[in-house]
């Protein structure tokens, strides 16, 4: 559950962020690889996070002679990732396997809308396909490229998703949880 609830949204800015531990399960590899093929050629990418691949991702960046849009932040603490949730217009995930993905609720606690490959569990508790962003079956790598250029040019459909995400992370908000946990204990 969230504890709380930003009082900021984002601007909605045509800036992307990623938020995990850089490794080989998360695929920021294909995060990377993905945004290196969008249409949007001024949008940045923020990698916020640590871990084994920190090297492999900074040569692959570095092969796609990608920068100056690319940017591996490392470990930031929560009001300094707040800042860039507040600067974005999609939150990526490309994880084989997920939990409950509480990053994508923070991100769209912000009204940031989310992206990412379906997982086994998770992932499809949170992201509703084309309410609060998109869930990519089948890691089909065309359709997440697509989303994501659909989301960064359609102004009006950024705002739609970022509404609803946060609607959603609402839902998630620990009074509605308590609530929840109450009902089912107490009958």
């Amino acid at each position: 559950m969230l504890t709380s609830l930003p009082s900021k949204k984002s601007s909605l800015n045509n800036n992307i962020i990623t938020v995990s531990r850089l490794d080989i399960g998360k695929r920021n590899n294909e995060i990377i690889e993905a945004f290196s093929k969008i249409e949007d050629k001024n949008s940045k990418l923020f990698i916020i996070g640590d871990g084994k691949e920190y090297n492999n991702l900074k040569q692959l960046i570095t092969k796609l002679k990608l920068e100056s849009r690319i940017f591996l932040l490392g470990y930031l603490s929560h009001e300094k990732i707040e800042k860039y949730m507040l600067e974005s217009s999609i939150f990526l995930m490309a994880s084989i396997t997920e939990g409950l993905p509480m990053v994508l609720l923070e991100a769209m606690s912000y009204g940031v809308p989310c992206i990412a490959y379906e997982t086994a569990s998770g992932t499809g508790d949170i992201i509703k396909n084309e309410y609060n962003g998109y869930l990519i079956k089948n890691r089909d790598e065309n359709e997440y490229i697509k989303d994501i250029d659909l989301i960064l040019s359609n102004k009006k459909l950024r705002e739609k998703y970022s509404k609803n995400a946060i609607t959603t992370s609402k839902q998630f908000y620990k009074d509605n949880i308590v609530k929840i946990w109450d009902s089912i204990l107490n009958d």
